[in-house]
């Protein structure tokens, strides 16, 4: 049997999956309401939590009855606990506790275990459950809380040669108040022989005008064979083209579906963590409402990204600093894309003053070169921002001595008709260069 014709009876089966699935009043994804693309619900990776106990078709809870797929058991100094997963009342609770009489493996386990190895008396239990069946291209959607506490509480896929994780939400982090907000996307490259070998080779960091462990929100992943975008809520974040990406497009083959937590010592060092951030032995929870892969009936792309209209005048300073004002320098030497990009050396600020609706959200974003930082003793901070919307100033930081993107959520007040965007190097200074600034008025895409 050719791959074009079992491509065609899974997409068949999935349709019939679909037919049951809106029986059982399981709707479209939040981003298309209406189903203009043809989704279908693929039920072997997906659960509406709904029952007793998750779908034991769909997952392995791991470490359950002493077995490890994939023999990954967590990320010390925490270690996966079975018994850390329940399902009461429609939803998956997967909780991290304190727990010294948890009796973690020995050695490091594959970078595991907590044990006596590294970080001496720090026993962190976690959960995961991981996916007994895979898929090629889709949409993730979860409703979800993470946890509130320094842990993770992430939606992510593994397969042959690539990473990708759907969402990563730090819940709390006494050190860095951006944490609790950031909307984390990735691609992990784990191609044999490559350069780049176990690193995050691409990622998309956005921060939220909300708490990720404030109250539920709908996370939407959409792995496309020519592209990946991003949701939150229905409305579009990000999308990015695999032709852009280039060789960090990873995702190429089959992946299997995680639902985790983890400590991150990248965000807390584990020598920091207390009984008192897990609630001692009762612990904190990761609360998920329902996990769902949609694929589309015809089995084909999206096509490409979406047209958004960039509300910011010269927004990648092609015009010099025509719509800007501020003490940059226009550079032709170093940019993200196109011909000109702005620097800023000692401490200034550059800005722009932009027509706005009141009560509405936007997304503003761009890349930036923190050039003076040798990632090593001198980090060199700048900020891109908003002010004067109606709600207090908010801003997202960069601090890599290489291009790389971020984007800032935020919502205007009730009489609010103007916003001002800025972008800084106060107060260290340091040399750093911007480029594709952006504002978008976050709506709900027509596919």
């Amino acid at each position: 049997m050719n791959q074009q014709l079992r491509a065609s009876i899974a997409l068949t089966v999935l349709a019939a999956a679909w037919q049951q699935a809106t029986a059982q009043e399981i709707p479209p994804p939040l981003s298309d309401p209406d189903n203009n693309a043809g989704w279908v619900i693929n039920p072997s990776v997906s659960d509406e939590f709904n029952g007793s106990s998750f779908d034991r078709d769909v997952w392995f809870n791991q470490g359950e009855n002493g077995q490890w797929n994939g023999q990954w058991r967590g990320r010390a100094p925490s270690e996966y606990d079975p018994d850390n997963v329940r399902v009461e009342n429609g939803y998956l609770y997967m909780t991290s506790r304190w727990d010294p009489a948890h009796n973690f493996s020995d050695g490091n386990g594959g970078g595991n275990s907590q044990g006596n190895w590294q970080y001496g008396d720090v026993p962190i239990t976690t959960a995961a459950l991981l996916g007994k069946n895979t898929f090629l291209y889709g949409y993730m959607e979860m409703r979800s809380k993470a946890a509130p506490g320094p842990i993770s509480s992430s939606y992510w896929t593994t397969g042959v040669g690539g990473e990708t994780d759907a969402f990563e939400s730090f819940g709390w982090n006494p050190n860095n108040p951006w944490s609790g907000k950031r909307f984390h996307t990735s691609f992990h490259d784990w191609r044999n022989g490559s350069s780049t070998y176990g690193k995050r080779i691409w990622e998309n960091d956005h921060i939220f005008d909300f708490g990720v462990a404030n109250d539920f929100h709908v996370y939407g992943f959409e792995w496309d064979p020519n592209y990946v975008a991003i949701y939150i809520d229905g409305a579009l974040v990000n999308c990015v083209t695999r032709e852009e990406m280039g060789n960090a497009w990873v995702a190429t083959n089959p992946q299997r579906p995680w639902i985790d937590m983890e400590t991150f010592d990248w965000e807390i060092s584990a020598w920091d963590l207390r009984p008192e951030h897990f609630n001692d032995a009762e612990g904190i929870d990761f609360v998920v409402d329902y996990s769902r892969v949609y694929q589309r009936t015809n089995g084909q792309s999206g096509g490409v990204c979406p047209n958004r209209e960039n509300l910011l005048t010269n927004p990648s300073f092609e015009n010099d600093m025509q719509g800007w004002s501020g003490p940059a320098t226009i550079t032709t030497g170093e940019t993200s894309d196109g011909n000109k990009a702005a620097s800023l050396t000692s401490g200034g600020t550059i800005e722009q003053t932009v027509a706005v609706k009141p009560n509405t959200s936007y997304i503003v974003s761009a890349w930036a070169n923190s050039a003076d930082t040798n990632q090593a003793d001198q980090w060199f901070n700048a900020y891109l921002g908003v002010r004067d919307h109606g709600n207090a100033t908010s801003n997202v930081r960069y601090f890599f001595n290489r291009w790389h993107e971020k984007s800032l959520q935020f919502t205007t007040g009730p009489n609010t008709t103007e916003a001002t965007i800025f972008f800084t190097n106060q107060p260290q200074g340091g040399l750093v260069y911007v480029d594709e600034v952006s504002l978008h008025e976050i709506k709900t895409i027509e596919h």
